[in-house]
């Protein structure tokens, strides 16, 4: 095999010099490109773990927020009908309820148990002294879950679910003398907390203390998931989690196992709140798109510079070495003088030299 095959064979060190960028190039951006995906992601999973908690602390101050206020209102109300008569008694609760959006339902109790003022006429005479609202009203303002608070006597039908808000009426002494109630309807509190859940963009998941379901606002949940979320949240433990729904989506979701807000007693409610987990890639595949736009950016640039670099510093070398094979031929010329680099001056003086000592032989 001839010598000039040989060469034929080998790849120039322009090409080789090209190679190696364009590998380095290809090597370092993929990378950097899957590391800094991987480390969005994580930060993304993170923040989106950090971000559900705030949000379902937001959710249950919203909605402890909106029954203290209407709780404030039946204890400020019991102060103002101290001293009034049954009758002016119900045209203030008449007030109190007005159109029923917010309040179903208001009553005044005596001593004795019975209803002698209410919205409506509602309940009027009825005893309702066995009642635990009653009870504890008697004694202090309280808030109860409705169903589990009052049982309906024979021929009222059913009323509307309800939260049962209560405070005793005291006299100018001080001394107790009935106890006024207010049935604060769960589908208005199920409306605001669904505002709320939507322009915090999450879902949310209300459960009373018998582990039913008040209000799904991700749409109609007909049985309870069993979730890590759900039972930490019946079991008073707070916790963030990622898991399964029974949609098959992963979700981040978050458990609040207490609504409470300043001195409004517990309701025995609970909460979870869920956010798409898929939302934590976001952030990533918007750096994925701007990325690969910087890094072609990168790569064209370097593309030029070792163009350059090639045409400078690389080509020489392959000018000088088709000069010493003509030279070897026999060719009477000589390397172009260049100082382009140390290791090129070099060797062209060793090629001059040779030269010098053939023509003296």
């Amino acid at each position: 095999m001839s010598i000039r095959r040989l060469h034929r064979k080998a790849p120039s060190l322009t090409a080789v010099t090209f190679g190696f960028v364009a590998a380095s190039v290809v090597v370092a951006g993929l990378l950097l490109f899957l590391l800094m995906r991987e480390r969005l992601e994580t930060y993304g999973r993170e923040t989106i773990a950090t971000e559900i908690g705030i949000r379902a602390t937001g959710v249950q101050t919203a909605l402890a927020q909106l029954l203290h206020e209407e709780w404030s209102t039946v204890k400020a109300m019991a102060q103002d009908v101290a001293t009034d008569d049954p009758e002016t008694i119900h045209q203030k609760l008449q007030m109190l309820v007005g159109e029923g959006r917010r309040l179903s339902w208001a009553g005044y109790a005596g001593l004795d148990g019975t209803i002698q003022a209410s919205y409506n006429n509602v309940l009027l005479g009825e005893d309702v002294s066995t009642t635990s609202w009653f009870e504890t009203g008697v004694t202090k303002p309280t808030a109860q879950d409705g169903p589990q608070a009052l049982q309906l006597p024979r021929g009222h039908g059913r009323l509307p679910s309800f939260v049962l808000l209560a405070a005793p009426v005291r006299n100018a002494d001080g001394q107790v003398r009935g106890v006024l109630s207010a049935h604060l309807d769960r589908s208005w509190a199920a409306g605001q907390l669904r505002d709320v859940a939507r322009a915090l963009d999450i879902e949310v998941l209300l459960i009373d203390s018998k582990g039913n379901i008040i209000v799904a606002t991700g749409g109609d949940v007909e049985e309870m998931p069993d979730l890590p979320s759900v039972r930490a949240a019946q079991t008073g433990a707070p916790a963030i989690s990622l898991e399964r729904w029974p949609d098959g989506r992963l979700y981040f979701s978050a458990s609040v196992p207490s609504i409470s807000y300043r001195d409004l007693p517990s309701l025995g409610w609970s909460l979870v709140a869920s956010i798409p987990a898929d939302v934590a890639a976001v952030p990533a595949e918007r750096l994925s798109r701007g990325m690969i736009f910087y890094l072609a950016s990168f790569g064209l640039m370097l593309l030029l510079l070792t163009m350059i670099f090639v045409e400078s510093f690389i080509r020489p070398f392959g000018v000088l070495a088709r000069i010493a094979s003509k030279i070897a031929d026999g060719a009477e010329i000589y390397p172009p003088d260049t100082n382009r680099t140390r290791e090129l001056q070099m060797i062209t003086a060793a090629i001059v030299r040779l030269q010098t000592r053939l023509h003296r032989h």
